[in-house]
């Protein structure tokens, strides 16, 4: 999926992306865990579930979606996770991508049509 022809960047710009928005989803993560917990981590970093997507998968089926207009149910499909895994990802996602001045359209009709495929995204 990584390939220009999918997610529309090339794979140097795909790294650099990664690399920049890594952090910042990262630290927003934590910041959302901390406020759940109400204070400090009671287990070492990297302990509990893990999440059903890395980071650069969450990311690139973002792009492909935005690029393609791919279903959540397709992107399920090649990821092996189920829509609301994707869905998820993707609103984690398109913020990220929005601050870092990637043109990511409104989702027209809400999200509950939008995953279901009836609905496409314009292309920017």
């Amino acid at each position: 999926m990584s390939h220009p022809a999918f997610c529309g960047i090339s794979g140097p710009h795909l790294g650099e992306l990664a690399a920049e928005l890594g952090a910042r989803w990262e630290a927003r993560c934590e910041s959302a865990r901390h406020e759940r917990r109400g204070g400090a981590r009671l287990r070492e970093a990297g302990d509990g579930p893990k999440y059903g997507l890395v980071f650069v998968d969450r990311l690139l089926a973002t792009l492909v979606h935005l690029r393609t207009g791919l279903t959540y149910e397709a992107l399920g499909v090649i990821y092996e996770v189920g829509s609301s895994t994707i869905s998820r990802a993707i609103c984690e996602m398109r913020p990220l991508l929005a601050a870092r001045g990637f043109a990511v359209p409104d989702r027209p009709g809400g999200a509950a049509a939008h995953a279901r495929g009836r609905i496409r995204l314009r292309r920017s």
